[in-house]
């Protein structure tokens, strides 16, 4: 039986699709209220419409520029206002490279990456770290979104790769030095999905390193259901799932595995 969120409140980076809509959802259908949190003005809105029709009263919608610090002190402001306290903080934004290899990549492609994929889930565990040791009762949970990407040295070009690997020392730093404080930090590794995290970059990849990549499809298993991904999430940052404190999970259909 799945655990409730009832009360409890929930933020989602990257909410307004793919993955990040499938954990809003799976949250609000456990009882938790939920902040949707994305760049894209349309799609988060058209979301809105969607989650607020079936979970009336328990989805705050807010566009947000995830680098930009004021912004987002701006935000976390809104969430207390509305929800009063944060309980769940998963960082799923994030943006694709165009497969460079280090030696064909632009800094400023570098530079866009970094500060979506690793430098905006730094800060916004900042904020949530800090509203958790202040709230009573104190604690919370953050759970990042890695990738396989982020223990190899493929599926993506040098920026997205790095930024994935940085994820887990992230997420891994976090757990150690906030565990006696009841604030854990957990990571999914997820496999093959039907996102729009590469919507971005649809075009001007880098074709060799797409043909690189494309080198291991011969090994890539079935995509994974989104609800499915989901649904870890939802165990990982439950109380039952505490005791995976620091845990960085692949949720890949077995890719790792290979």
């Amino acid at each position: 039986m799945a655990e409730s969120y009832s009360g409890k409140t929930v933020l989602v980076t990257g909410a307004a699709g793919g993955l990040g809509k499938a954990i809003s959802t799976a949250f609000l259908e456990a009882g938790a209220n939920v902040v949707i949190v994305d760049v894209n003005k349309a799609r988060l809105s058209a979301t809105d419409e969607e989650l607020s029709a079936a979970h009336s009263g328990r989805v705050l919608a807010l566009e947000a520029n995830l680098t930009d610090g004021p912004a987002l002190e701006d935000l976390m402001s809104k969430v207390l206002a509305k929800f009063s306290r944060l309980d769940v903080l998963v960082n799923n934004a994030g943006i694709m490279d165009l497969f460079d290899p280090v030696g064909d990549l632009e800094k400023s492609l570098w530079d866009k990456v970094i500060a979506v994929n690793l430098t905006a889930p730094m800060m916004t565990s900042k904020l949530a770290v800090n509203q958790f040791l202040k709230q009573e009762p104190q604690g919370g949970a953050i759970l990042n979104v890695a990738s396989t990407a982020s223990v190899r040295g493929f599926p993506a070009g040098a920026a997205y790769v790095a930024s994935k690997h940085g994820i887990i020392g992230l997420t891994k730093n976090t757990a150690v030095f906030y565990a006696k404080k009841n604030i854990r930090c957990t990571a999914i590794l997820p496999g093959p999905m039907q996102t729009n995290v590469g919507d971005a970059f649809a075009s001007g990849m880098n074709k060799e390193g797409f043909a690189m990549m494309e080198k291991t499809a011969a090994f890539e298993p079935a995509v994974c259901p989104l609800p499915k991904v989901a649904a870890s999430v939802l165990y990982l940052c439950s109380d039952v799932g505490s005791v995976a404190n620091g845990a960085c999970v692949p949720i890949d259909n077995g890719w790792l595995a290979f």
